[in-house]
């Protein structure tokens, strides 16, 4: 009791020196979005740490080493700069594990880039990796001028089957200037 008293007093008595208002700015930053994420629904065992170490590792592993959380019902893979984005690895990992009660039910994609749209088809271009995936927009999305940066998230479809992959933007938000 003691001793957690004199912490207190430490840290009140450097909080009442410091100058001025207290820095948020780092604050701010761990709110900005990672350039991208990947998001697995899952149903299954999630909750024995054999098999959320066995989960985490698969997303790494398919990911290329970026971030991967695990929660009850998710893995959340969170690539934090620009890098190319291993989405078949990712899923396919996932998708043909062989853990006893493990299913992944779907997928979604978040990451800033570019749109561009022709009369056929339209495509989402990763910023700063060139990398690009074809896309369904809806009506309503497809209102923001091509070429402006955009932060995507949309359903990854495709994946059940070995063709390739196509996102349809559930939603579209001008991207903030970097």
């Amino acid at each position: 009791m003691k001793r957690t008293g004199l912490m207190m007093i430490a840290i009140l008595s450097v909080l009442a020196s410091a100058p001025g208002p207290p820095d948020v700015s780092a604050a701010v930053a761990k709110k900005d979005p990672p350039f991208a994420r990947v998001y697995l629904a899952l149903r299954g065992c999630t909750s024995c740490s054999h098999c959320r170490t066995a989960i985490r590792q698969m997303a790494r592993a398919g990911s290329g080493g970026a971030e991967a959380r695990v929660s009850t019902d998710a893995v959340e893979v969170r690539y934090a700069k620009p890098a190319p984005i291993r989405l078949r690895e990712v899923i396919g990992r996932l998708a043909e594990n062989r853990l006893h009660d493990l299913t992944l039910v779907d997928v979604l994609f978040e990451a800033e880039g570019t749109i561009a749209t022709t009369p056929a088809r339209a495509t989402f271009t990763l910023r700063g990796t060139d990398q690009s995936f074809p896309l369904t927009l809806a009506p309503t999305l497809a209102r923001l001028v091509p070429g402006a940066s955009v932060r995507l998230t949309a359903v990854v479809e495709g994946w059940r089957e070995k063709g390739a992959l196509k996102l349809v933007a559930r939603d579209l938000v001008p991207a903030r200037a970097t």
